[in-house]
């Protein structure tokens, strides 16, 4: 009995072995394929969730993947930390172990991104600077008709996220006719892995945006 459990047990530990290097080697294999699919500057972090993982290895389908990306672009808007959630991933035996092309697919998506304010403010004119103001944007600096102060709002549009003053003063006196100066919108509609946005709001960090997507492609080789 003694020398059964001692098998049973090295057994054990194999499969478990087995079963975290194939999941290595899938999260490898799909880093590289988002790598190249969408021309990023450095290999991004993938975890295949779910345990065991060999048998969604040879059924082919995935509980849920998830990708986080340190760096990119959408519409030459710099992004930070783009981290996605996909779930009801299918991708063949031969493809997770870069045997051959083809796509990987995913039901759902949702994932995040963080845009930097010093990107939102290459749309101020200069000298006026960003900060945040609960769920607002505080907009403050100096012009050369006195220092400008105010809030915006942030929405989500077709195009991207919209910013919107509610109030600019200029030197002290309310200045409705510079509204439109203030008003832009970000275009990050085209946000990596098919992503698209849906909501926003204010973080110290930067503007995040929330993003989903349905029956998508996130990894093509």
């Amino acid at each position: 009995m003694r020398r059964f459990l001692i098998v049973l047990l090295g057994l054990v530990v194999l499969l478990v072995i087995v079963d975290r290097a194939g999941a290595f080697i899938a999260e490898r294999e799909i880093s590289i394929r988002v790598r190249s699919a969408y021309d990023l500057p450095a290999t991004p972090h993938v975890t295949v969730r779910g345990v065991p993982f060999l048998t969604q290895l040879v059924s082919g389908k995935y509980q849920e993947i998830d990708v986080s990306i340190p760096s990119a672009k959408a519409s030459g808007v710099q992004l930070h930390n783009v981290d996605a959630r996909f779930t009801d991933v299918r991708a063949s035996l031969s493809l997770l172990l870069g045997q051959n092309s083809g796509t990987v697919t995913a039901g759902h998506a949702t994932g995040t991104a963080v845009i930097p304010y010093s990107q939102v403010e290459r749309k101020l004119p200069s000298g006026i600077k960003i900060a945040p103001d609960g769920s607002n944007l505080r907009v403050s600096g100096s012009t050369p008709l006195g220092a400008v102060r105010g809030v915006a709002r942030l929405s989500v549009s077709h195009s991207g996220v919209t910013v919107t003053p509610e109030r600019i003063t200029v030197a002290g006196v309310s200045a409705g006719s510079l509204v439109s100066r203030f008003t832009f919108t970000i275009p990050v509609s085209g946000l990596p892995m098919h992503l698209t946005v849906t909501g926003v709001h204010v973080t110290p960090g930067g503007v995040m945006v929330d993003a989903a997507a349905n029956n998508v492609e996130f990894a093509r080789g």
